[in-house]
């Protein structure tokens, strides 16, 4: 067993772990048939009027997920590594395998006023994009208008499980500009799991747990 001795080395790993267990993001969680006004803090497009670097993009990577835990979920490899377990179990048997397909999820970080807390907050939205995704809704009214972060929108959940659907509903846009100044977006990329390839079995299959992670996704 390795020993760790002298003030120093003890200091460094006590630092090391400190630093490993930190404040982890904070997700948006709704209940069934809860409503909440939010609003986006990044937008969706550079060119948008509103899109300050400072707050930067929200945006959409894809991800594989083991289908029988969801909580084994990391982001696609292909582009950076040119190869990804899950996407080879997949590729050699489609129909047998589909549910390690990967899919498209979006990221983005929000300005929560639920109703509750004294204060709004800030959370990170996370959902996977479907034709009845409210993706669709937050893509066309950026595609229309230009923004998404200069007016509150209003999310409710229904449902539970399976069964939820979302319904979110844009309010009109500010007529003063947004004061920033007090909020804190979290990092996006602290919302994904990034896997090294050699990992990724050991990871999808519970064998064993991956050196680069992140906090845990929580599924929309």
């Amino acid at each position: 067993m390795n020993k760790i001795v002298g003030l120093k080395n003890i200091n460094a790993l006590l630092d090391k772990k400190a630093e490993e267990s930190g404040p982890k993001v904070k997700w948006l969680k709704l209940a069934d048939g809860q409503a909440v006004k939010i609003r986006f803090v990044e937008e969706l497009d550079e060119d948008s009027a509103n899109y300050d670097s400072k707050r930067g993009l929200a945006f959409v990577v894809k991800e594989h997920t083991n289908p029988k835990d969801y909580k084994r979920k990391a982001v696609d490899t292909m582009d950076t590594e040119g190869r990804d377990w899950a996407e080879e179990l997949y590729r050699k048997d489609p129909k047998g395998n589909s549910g390690w397909r990967g899919r498209l999820r979006f990221y983005c970080n929000v300005l929560v006023d639920d109703g509750i807390e004294p204060n709004p907050y800030v959370a990170i939205w996370s959902m996977g994009i479907s034709k009845q995704s409210s993706f669709n809704v937050i893509r066309d009214h950026a595609m229309e208008t230009g923004s998404i972060s200069n007016l509150t929108w209003k999310l409710k959940r229904n449902g539970q499980g399976k069964e939820t659907t979302y319904i979110l509903l844009p309010s009109p846009p500010d007529k003063e500009p947004f004061n920033w100044t007090e909020v804190e977006p979290y990092p996006l990329e602290k919302a994904l799991r990034r896997v090294p390839y050699a990992e990724q079995e050991a990871f999808y299959l519970g064998f064993d747990s991956p050196s680069s992670t992140s906090a845990t996704n929580i599924d929309w």
